[in-house]
């Protein structure tokens, strides 16, 4: 078993690198986003302000940044793995009641009380969905365990598509029911991300551990990258019909494909121009890591201890700082320059050295099969490839994935040697007589 999982892995991608992913398709991105950013914030029709705040001095910013991120990657890409570690199936269970009890308490009573609510969204009837979310608020603690989800669908990946494992039934029949709550959780509550964080890590699982049996199929493995992006839209438009075009936007837009390209460009081009506005009329670095320390920020205890107004911790100063120089309703910030406006460049540079250090190891991890770190890629994958819209992986959102996958390996880990040794043999005799030889042979058949 191990040998032909290691034996699949050696056609791995180059996309699912981080050094690589960097600097074919995440750099490329960011410079052509950087550079049609001015013509989408002055011509898009729904922004209370038009003000371009992206220089060229921010695209150098951000470009070191991601150099650095690639230098790291590329420096432990090959990092060396003695041990296996294989998670028990008891740990499936765990991540997947955990999760279903965590829905049942934040959208339970929703369901019980007010069903007719619920129709409503999903036949995209106006003002519905804030009603939905009126009626069911993100619940702190609760709404974190929703993400154990994806740690299942990671865990679940590497023992089925990368180890091979045989496993009971019942967990692919788990499986299945959590990618349908989070469907329930895009449609009814209007998170798209709740699917993508499934669907994305688990398809990379998938296709580093199977070979293509199709040229077809050898393709969209080997582009997956620009592939999730050209079907993005699409996907994008499917939630976004009952989200805002029926509430608001009809009114607005000629047409609802007019609006869907205009939209899906804008949440990329204010991401980055958000975080440029931030940087330029807003003190910084702060050093309070309100961006980067996001997740920690919103621990229970601990993000009380921490700096008082942080961006992202309280959304009224950021949404207030939005009102007057851009949009509240755009409020994302890049992944990349955020780093630069908590910790300047010179120590950004350096964590980002550092995230692109974790995220060669864990691909290394990958890649072989071997130690711990394999499980947590998938997350630093999808990390990178939103990386010019959001920081996913300084999120609660990610941190949580992180924090499931740990308290399994903790539990219910298992650590084997990288080549378990073979059953001792009876001495070696000398070689058999020709009656012997085809009396085995015919046994065999």
């Amino acid at each position: 078993m191990m040998a032909n999982s290691l034996a699949r892995l050696k056609g791995i991608r180059w996309w699912h690198s981080p050094a690589a992913l960097t600097a074919f398709f995440v750099m490329p991105f960011f410079i052509l986003l950087a550079m049609v950013t001015p013509a989408v914030i002055r011509t898009a029709p729904v922004l209370q302000s038009h003000r371009v705040y992206v220089t060229f001095e921010n695209v150098v910013q951000g470009v070191s940044l991601l150099l650095a991120l690639m230098v790291g990657a590329f420096l432990t890409e090959r990092f060396p793995f003695r041990r296996k570690l294989v998670i028990r199936n008891r740990a499936l269970d765990f991540l997947f009641y955990m999760t279903l009890a965590a829905y049942l308490i934040w959208f339970g009573p929703l369901i019980v009380l007010h069903p007719n609510v619920i129709m409503a969204t999903m036949s995209a009837s106006r003002g519905a969905m804030y009603e939905v979310r009126e009626a069911a608020p993100n619940i702190s603690g609760i709404t974190t365990a929703t993400q154990f989800g994806i740690a299942y669908a990671i865990i679940y990946g590497m023992k089925v598509f990368q180890d091979g494992q045989k496993i009971p039934r019942r967990y692919h029949r788990m499986l299945w029911g959590i990618i349908a709550l989070a469907v329930f959780r895009a449609v009814v509550f209007s998170e798209r991300i709740a699917i993508v964080e499934v669907v994305v890590p688990l398809f990379a699982v998938y296709a580093t551990s199977k070979a293509p049996r199709a040229r077809i199929t050898d393709l969209g493995f080997r582009f997956f990258p620009y592939l999730l992006y050209a079907g993005a839209p699409i996907f994008f438009a499917i939630f976004e019909y009952p989200r805002s075009w029926i509430n608001h936007y009809i009114n607005i837009y000629d047409n609802f494909w007019h609006f869907i390209a205009d939209r899906f460009t804008l949440y990329y081009a204010t991401s980055i121009n958000n975080i440029c506005a931030l940087l330029r009329y807003s003190p910084n670095p702060t050093f309070r890591g309100e961006w980067t320390l996001n997740w920690l920020y919103k621990f229970p205890v601990i993000g009380q201890l921490l700096p008082t107004r942080p961006a992202t911790k309280d959304g009224s100063w950021f949404l207030s700082f939005l009102s007057v120089y851009a949009t509240p309703e755009y409020n994302n910030t890049t992944g990349i320059l955020t780093v630069i406006y908590d910790w300047g460049w010179l120590i950004g540079i350096f964590l980002m050295i550092i995230y692109g250090a974790i995220a060669g190891i864990s691909y290394s991890s990958l890649k072989s099969g071997l130690g711990p770190m394999r499980y947590i890629y998938p997350v630093f994958l999808y990390s990178m490839l939103e990386m010019t819209r959001i920081g996913y992986i300084y999120d609660g959102r990610a941190v949580s994935v992180l924090i499931g996958i740990l308290v399994c390996a903790v539990v219910w880990g298992k650590w084997m040697p990288a080549n378990p040794k073979l059953p001792r043999k009876a001495k070696a005799s000398g070689p058999m007589p020709p009656r012997a030889v085809a009396l085995n042979a015919a046994s065999q058949v």
